[in-house]
């Protein structure tokens, strides 16, 4: 278990190497794949007291994977974010792992989709744009999952209450770039103007399992379909019930 002290440390090294690499300095020392040595963050005031031993734990049991670190052959140590970038100066093709379309078809199970999380209270707010944006960030997050689902340590907060499905391979095919980080989130800058478009959602469905139908929250029809039965409670099929979903 992640300790409280350590879980500081993990939120204080996200936000440095996501957002305020500039502000404290470290852009001359900036590659465009992420990494800064780790020696001159350790300098700055914020992680006074704190060392590679420490951050070497933070990095390794950190859940989400968020950080990076890279050994160099002098044996100098390199940090980095592994996504949700907003400062400038990163190269997405240097840190990232574009998706071909071979890769964008073999999403969640063959779907060729991600699913990216937000909140009932945001949704009308993505319909009016007509589709999802980066925002701030660099990048619009997706994982290849649900919270919980084998893989997916990252790309959704377990609070979210809406599940955007994005045909991922349909949009690829379209000319919008994907990667994957290497804590396998699911990214992409969009279009030119910075959206995956709403044309390219595949399924929309909220936590309480209504789906987004002509413009309203419905019933799910595999839920109003559903008829339990003994044979079906015994079913053994691996496949998780939200890449089920991602599938249909």
């Amino acid at each position: 278990m992640t300790s409280s002290n350590d879980e500081r440390i993990s939120r204080k090294l996200t936000q440095l190497l996501r957002h305020r690499i500039h502000e404290n300095g470290l852009g001359s020392v900036l590659r465009s794949d992420g990494y800064v040595p780790l020696d001159a963050v350790l300098a700055l005031q914020q992680f006074g007291g704190i060392d590679v031993v420490a951050i070497r734990r933070v990095v390794a049991t950190n859940d989400k994977q968020r950080l990076s670190l890279s050994e160099q052959p002098d044996g100098t140590l390199l940090i980095r974010a592994n996504q949700g970038h907003t400062s400038t100066g990163i190269d997405a093709d240097a840190l990232l792992v574009r998706l071909d379309e071979a890769a964008a078809a073999a999403l969640a199970d063959g779907s060729g989709r991600a699913v990216h999380g937000t909140y009932l209270n945001t949704w009308p707010a993505i319909v009016a744009s007509g589709g999802l944006h980066h925002m701030s960030r660099h990048h619009i997050h997706l994982a290849e999952g649900l919270p919980g689902d084998s893989g997916v340590v990252s790309g959704m907060r377990r609070s979210a209450q809406v599940h955007i499905w994005v045909d991922v391979l349909r949009a690829t095919r379209a000319g919008i770039p994907f990667y994957r980080s290497q804590n396998s989130v699911i990214l992409s800058p969009g279009n030119r103007e910075g959206y995956v478009p709403i044309d390219y959602f595949a399924r929309v469905e909220d936590a309480a399992g209504r789906e987004w139908r002509d413009g309203e929250w419905r019933p799910s029809p595999a839920a109003t379909d559903a008829s339990p039965t003994p044979s079906s409670a015994q079913d053994s099929d691996p496949v998780s019930p939200s890449k089920k979903r991602a599938l249909s």
